[in-house]
């Protein structure tokens, strides 16, 4: 005969244990490239799944996969907007026709010129120049009496014996 404390450890033995942790979230991948190739970073595309940035850079490099994924979003994307500016460029607009040649014929499609200066600048020979430079004089009514300054001008006069005059 079964007790019921019996049929208890019995139903428990039968579970399957429970996992530790965190649930793992699922991330969808071709969500993840579509999102790349619309520009957007690492975080950018954490916030659009929902999904902390550390889950993102986690996955990233748990999986090499997953890290191709995003790369090849990202090159997609490029792919897109190349293709976009060559039909434009080839269809007349004027603007995308010089920022493609700026940018895939820089040698000879540039707005300036480098110019190179052969002049050369010597700190020392700067500093050299400043000390032989004569100073002015800031204070030219201003003399020197036993090594203390006096203003040549009197404001007020002394007598002989040392009484101020007025």
């Amino acid at each position: 005969m079964t007790t019921k404390t019996d049929d208890k450890v019995a139903k428990q033995d039968k579970k399957t244990p429970k996992k530790v942790g965190r649930k793992r979230i699922d991330i969808d991948y071709a969500e993840v490239e579509r999102l790349a190739a619309r520009g957007l970073g690492s975080t950018q595309i954490a916030r659009a799944l929902g999904v902390s940035w550390s889950t993102i850079d986690r996955n990233r490099k748990r999986s090499a996969e997953f890290d191709d994924i995003i790369k090849r979003g990202k090159v997609r994307g490029i792919a897109m907007v190349t293709d976009a500016l060559l039909e434009s460029a080839t269809g007349g607009n004027v603007t995308a026709q010089i920022f493609y040649l700026k940018n895939r014929d820089g040698e000879r499609w540039q707005d300036r010129t480098n110019i190179a200066h052969e002049h050369k600048v010597s700190i020392r020979d700067a500093m050299d120049a400043a000390r032989a430079r004569p100073v002015p004089n800031r204070y030219p009514e201003t003399k020197i009496i036993e090594g203390k300054a006096a203003e040549t001008a009197d404001i007020g006069g002394s007598d002989d014996d040392g009484a101020l005059s007025e």
